[in-house]
């Protein structure tokens, strides 16, 4: 179709921080916490008006993995800044021990979770917002990130290049961290990523979350794929497959897919128990893409890893949920979870850069586990405490020891389950 030459132009530069974390979902903010807590100036960018993302302008309101859903599930594999997300949950009311995998309210109390924590998306998001303030990050709203900037040897990346109200600017970093989901800020700079076909290969389907109201909790026998707090649930909707999540065409269509399905998807709804009085309250500000790419990292975790349960020395975070996808069935660990390592935090080929939450560097069986809310905010307080770590030492990513970056974790309260000796 040809190409346009755009006119030479200087950016203003808008700041200078420690850390920019790109993308405000829940990985961003968590990492944006964590990097703040440890020191770092630091700065959130996400595109939307609100902070959470998928959790919580995507009505994705359970957090799932803080343990293996079946036995083996002793150890709580996820605690540190999830564990503390879930406790000022708690004290606002906005947490609840129902959710879309069953009742877990036996064991959900301040400091405690269960496999699974269904929540309020607003309660969250001011939540959130509590934890990020206090912390001193700046937070940057209604904010694109149309570009990086990548200068000096070694494809060092050494900021954003953002679009919003203000115009076109840049943002400069120390450090990096890339929270956006879909690994942009990575691919952007260079960095090599995987990626399932639409087709043939399982790339999970895309699902638009639908909340609805007027329903009626005492007549709900079994509740699946749906969260019920009072009268209201938010509830899994309609899904569209063959959907890649990095392609504008594509979500486009999608979200026109998943839309015009509403009307049939509530009625089939309404011939559920409990629901037969329920009204639509709101969708999703968008389609829910689970899967897009995968960041080639220093280690790629592997289905034998994620399977056998796999320990590594520079562990920072660990894994229990189960894989949904895993060749047709949902597919239980026989095991308390699989070690994340910090070298699949690493993307290759770029320096000053790490990733945070889905886009870790993993094959698609580990990837669909970690993908899940609680331990995604393992791995980006992981990330987001090495960013800070790295500003202050004066290292990249690739050169941090990661036995200091552990003993940082493990005083946070994280869950690394070292090995002894």
């Amino acid at each position: 179709m040809g190409a346009i030459r755009e006119p030479a132009r200087d950016v203003p530069v808008a700041g200078e921080y420690d850390v920019v974390v790109a993308g405000g979902g829940l990985a961003g903010a968590v990492a944006a916490i964590a990097a703040a807590r440890n020191g770092a100036a630091t700065i959130l960018v996400e595109r939307l008006a609100v902070i959470g993302g998928t959790a919580t302008a995507g009505l994705m309101t359970s957090f799932n993995g803080f343990r293996n859903e079946h036995a083996p599930n002793e150890l709580q594999t996820v605690k540190g800044l999830g564990q503390e997300i879930v406790d000022e949950l708690l004290k606002v009311g906005g947490a609840t021990p129902r959710t879309a995998h069953g009742d877990f309210g036996a064991e959900l109390r301040i400091g405690h979770c269960s496999y699974a924590v269904g929540y309020d998306p607003d309660a969250l998001q001011r939540v959130l917002l509590k934890l990020l303030k206090a912390a001193g990050v700046k937070l940057l709203l209604h904010t694109w990130i149309s570009g990086v900037h990548v200068e000096g040897p070694g494809s060092a990346i050494r900021g954003l290049i953002i679009e919003n109200k203000s115009g076109r600017q840049a943002i400069l970093g120390k450090v990096v961290v890339d929270a956006t989901g879909d690994g942009d800020v990575a691919v952007a700079a260079g960095a090599p990523f995987a990626k399932a076909k639409k087709t043939g290969e399982r790339m999970m389907r895309a699902t638009l979350m639908v909340r609805v109201a007027n329903v009626h909790p005492e007549r709900i026998a079994e509740q699946r794929g749906c969260i019920v707090t009072g009268n209201t649930a938010v509830v899994w909707g309609p899904s569209v497959g063959g959907v890649d999540g990095s392609d504008a065409e594509d979500l486009t269509a999608a979200e026109i897919a998943a839309r015009e399905q509403v009307p049939e998807f509530l009625a089939k709804l309404r011939e559920r128990p409990g629901f037969e009085d329920c009204v639509l309250v709101a969708t999703a500000a968008q389609v829910g893409i689970r899967e897009t790419r995968r960041i080639v990292g220093e280690y790629v975790i592997s289905e034998s890893d994620a399977v056998k349960g796999a320990r590594f020395p520079d562990v920072v975070a660990i894994s229990s949920n189960p894989v949904p996808g895993y060749y047709g069935q949902r597919y239980f660990f026989e095991h308390e979870g699989f070690d994340v390592p910090y070298r699949a935090l690493v993307p290759l080929e770029v320096e000053n850069l790490l990733v945070a939450g889905r886009c870790i560097s993993a094959e698609q069986v580990p990837f669909q586990s970690a993908r899940s809310q609680a331990p995604l905010m393992a791995i980006s307080q992981a990330a987001g405490t090495a960013a800070a770590l790295c500003a202050r030492l004066g290292v990249t990513p690739r050169k941090l020891d990661y036995r200091t970056l552990q003993d940082t974790l493990l005083s946070e309260g994280a869950e690394l389950r070292l090995r002894q000796g």
